[in-house]
């Protein structure tokens, strides 16, 4: 009897798969096309529908991609997308191979093509890539800043307050910006000041011209909580000022990280390390926040500042470091933002 209801399921889960996946007409695009991968050929995933994507610009008949293809996609959902050059934009058969660029599903960063590149640059192919460098999603890719200190330094700013300063930084356009709440408690918003910096790369002061003022606090949690505020900037003249992503998902231990902020009042400067760990509070083991541990040189000031991986994303909110040792610094996860800014239903880079 158990085995019955087995067999009855899979073939539930066949007819839910072929019913979902599979092309039936000569109008099903490729663009937008989704189905899981049940097995690898070379450079070919091919799919329990039975469409055969062929990653563009990835050399065929290498065991080496096959196997990376294996052990990173196999049972993974992906989504097709045709070149633009191409003449073939429409599914004919179920069967038929397709010349795309695939993109994780549950992901929707690098596409897998690149991926695939990355991971082995002699099997390159430009020839077959019109589209541009092969992404798909480029607003979704992130690329590796050439100068990340500047690219930081325009997206953040010191914060003057009547108890000190500290740094903030900007996740829109608009002036939506996120601090620590001890740097910025509720209450404080009109007593304080934000002070942009220059354009300039070789100058770190800051000026009165590059003064704005706080409109409201949008959400704050006190250092028994998440120990974050998100404050709106009133920024000038229909002003737009350069904003971060946040990370959709956490770095890897060992990855390069810098932060950017204004310890013991030295603004605008940059400092850089690699990540240590992922952590509970050390400090405080009933707060139920996750941090990252970095051994960036920080100081005072420079807490609510921006903490990012090599591509300028922001992977946490700098919070403090051990007084009592060298090297050992922790920032609130910024994937719990994330989910602060999607309740409060924000707009912000990465969503």
């Amino acid at each position: 009897m158990k085995k019955i209801i087995l067999i009855l399921l899979a073939a539930l889960a066949v007819i839910f798969i072929v019913k979902n996946c599979s092309p039936n007409s000569s109008n099903t695009s490729i663009n937008g096309y989704t189905g899981v991968v049940s097995d690898v050929e070379g450079n070919v995933l091919v799919l329990t529908s039975g469409v055969r994507a062929r990653l563009l610009g990835v050399e065929a008949n290498r065991v080496d991609v096959e196997m990376f293809l294996r052990s990173q996609f196999l049972g993974k959902k992906v989504i097709l997308y045709a070149d633009s050059h191409s003449k073939d934009q429409h599914l004919l058969s179920s069967n038929q191979t397709v010349d795309v660029y695939v993109v994780e599903d549950s992901v929707k960063t690098y596409c897998i093509n690149r991926q695939v590149v990355r991971e082995y640059p002699d099997c390159y192919h430009e020839i077959e890539i019109f589209d541009s460098t092969g992404w798909v999603l480029p607003n979704a890719a992130p690329v590796e800043k050439k100068n990340l200190a500047l690219y930081m330094k325009q997206r953040t700013f010191l914060i003057q307050t009547p108890e000190g300063i500290g740094t903030g930084f900007f996740i829109n356009e608009n002036g939506l910006a996120v601090t620590n709440w001890h740097v910025l408690a509720p209450g404080q918003e009109k007593n304080s000041t934000a002070f942009l910096y220059q354009d300039s790369p070789d100058d770190s002061q800051v000026y009165s011209d590059k003064k704005r003022n706080f409109k409201n606090i949008l959400w704050s949690s006190d250092i028994k909580g998440l120990d974050i505020t998100i404050v709106s900037v009133d920024l000038e003249n229909n002003e737009k000022v350069p904003y971060f992503d946040i990370v959709k998902r956490r770095p890897n231990q060992g990855d390069k990280v810098a932060t950017y902020g204004n310890p013991k009042g030295l603004t605008a400067s940059y400092s850089s390390g690699v990540l240590s760990a992922f952590r509970s509070d050390p400090i405080n083991p009933q707060r139920d926040v996750q941090v990252l541990q970095y051994d960036m040189a920080t100081n005072g000031g420079n807490s609510g500042g921006p903490v990012c991986d090599i591509y300028g994303q922001i992977i946490a909110i700098h919070e403090m470091g051990d007084k009592s040792a060298q090297g050992i610094n922790y920032g609130i996860d910024a994937l719990q933002l994330r989910a602060v800014l999607d309740k409060l239903g924000l707009k912000y880079g990465g969503k």
